[in-house]
């Protein structure tokens, strides 16, 4: 098993998270800023999360849902077979501070996902967007689970190197054939945790025209 090291998420009501994350592993190891972003969002009581169905897509530390999962919401994290440990992990050491539930399940993006129906009613995303050949495997992940009514909250950080703005320009294009998007602004983000480089996008399904 990698070395791990303990990343505490402070919560405004009561004990801090404690995720473990992994030295080595790739990007769902660690317990990037966007993931951090939108948990401390979810607390600032802006979506009624009590009671409420909740998917996070490519979960990595499982930040996000357990977040959700202590303001009272039915979580499922998912995430790739490798990132399973982990995310059991973490939800074992926090499961103190859960009042709604939560657990971990395999989905690979662009495969099937009749195990997750009905719809949820939030599906939150941090730091989804950086490879160009997931691009596609995701929108058709987001479009087989998202209902009518389900809300999309996807959180990420602007990066200006490499292809990253190329890809994200792309992922937002296609987006739009299927999704209205509206930017969540930064005066409602959590007053600590919030940066001018990190976006939260509040996504629904277009409404049928007729």
């Amino acid at each position: 098993m990698a070395a791990g090291f303990v990343r505490e998420l402070e919560r405004r009501g009561g004990p801090a998270l404690r995720l473990e994350q992994r030295a080595a592993g790739g990007v769902g190891c660690v317990v990037w800023d966007a993931a951090l972003v939108l948990a401390k969002f979810l607390e600032t009581g802006a979506c009624p999360l009590a009671r409420r169905a909740v998917l996070e897509l490519g979960a990595g530390t499982g930040a996000v849902g357990i977040m959700a999962a202590t303001l009272g919401a039915n979580v499922t994290v998912t995430d790739l077979e490798e990132l399973q440990e982990l995310l059991m992990v973490n939800i074992e050491n926090n499961k103190h501070l859960v009042t709604g539930s939560v657990r971990a399940k395999v989905l690979k993006w662009g495969e099937d996902v009749t195990e997750f129906q009905p719809p949820p009613d939030y599906i939150l995303m941090a730091d989804c967007i950086y490879y160009e050949e997931s691009l596609e495997p995701l929108l058709k992940t987001l479009k087989d689970l998202t209902g009518p009514d389900t809300c999309v909250l996807c959180c990420y950080e602007q990066r200006t190197v490499g292809k990253n703005p190329e890809i994200e320009r792309r992922y937002f294009e296609l987006l739009q054939m299927d999704f209205e998007l509206e930017k969540i602004p930064l005066d409602k983000h959590d007053e600590e945790y919030r940066s001018a480089d990190i976006h939260i996008v509040n996504i629904h399904r277009k409404r049928a025209v007729g």
